[in-house]
């Protein structure tokens, strides 16, 4: 069973638009891209994929981070909440830098962290960034999910005020709006990441392991194109980063 969409992301619908006087030289062009001061070699990176899954999560983040290293491009790792609660997992997500010591790495939470976890997901990885991701949907598929979502802008503001790295708030696969990036750039974060749908779908993972389905949720959220089309044209002079079935930077 697919647990991902196929063309729904809404980026079937766009193309690009073909220049027939670019004045300037093959050579002239330049891939680096900036985030919150931090320079790497493309705009694409590689995003939040896995973690606590033990030795499978090991191999995937090793490959990935080797990937990273010699392509010059920041990796994300996921969840660290694994590793916060068991020191066994640790090594697991540990491994993305100690085989890429010189890369951009980004550590990753949810909106749940207080600040001490943040800093301790940092630490761990030596991360150039932090991620913090809202998967409100995912929760409340979950069968033992969270249903309480208070304070999360307020954690989210104290991180970003003190954990002494850029901050970029993602979604998990169900976009964003304009008025929840607004909300997010005011607490004081770098960037934020759409994450719309149209990629992985993590209702229907969690789905899966409910004896009553919540299916009306597996085609819930904002699709990626809708959701970077709304929300970079009202923060044209912030970051904004798309995923969901693919990974990129938008300037």
């Amino acid at each position: 069973m697919s647990t991902g969409q196929h063309a729904a992301t809404g980026l079937e619908d766009v193309s690009f638009v073909h220049v027939g006087l670019p004045d300037l030289a093959t050579s002239q062009i330049d891939t680096l891209t900036t985030i919150g001061g931090l320079t790497f070699g493309s705009p694409i990176f590689i995003n939040a994929m896995t973690g606590g899954g033990g030795e499978s999560t090991y191999e995937i983040n090793r490959s990935l981070s080797i990937a990273a290293k010699e392509t010059n491009i920041p990796v994300a790792v996921g969840s660290q909440m694994a590793a916060l609660k068991d020191r066994e997992e640790r090594r697991t997500y540990e491994i993305v830098r100690k085989v890429n010591p010189d890369g951009l790495v980004f550590a990753n939470l949810g909106s749940e962290a207080t600040l001490q976890q943040a800093r301790e997901a940092v630490d761990m990885l030596e991360a150039n960034m932090l991620q913090i991701h809202l998967n409100v949907i995912q929760e409340i598929v979950m069968p033992e999910g969270d249903r309480d979502f208070r304070g999360a802008i307020e954690r989210i503001a104290a991180i970003a005020e003190s954990i002494g790295v850029p901050v970029v708030v993602k979604e998990v696969g169900f976009g964003m709006s304009k008025e929840t990036a607004k909300k997010l750039f005011h607490a004081g974060v770098t960037a934020v990441d759409v994450g719309g749908f149209g990629g992985t779908n993590f209702s229907k993972i969690e789905n899966l392991r409910r004896q009553k389905a919540l299916r009306y949720f597996d085609q819930w959220g904002i699709p990626t194109a809708a959701s970077l089309a709304e929300v970079h044209t009202a923060f044209q002079n912030q970051t904004v980063l798309a995923s969901g079935a693919f990974k990129m930077l938008l300037m």
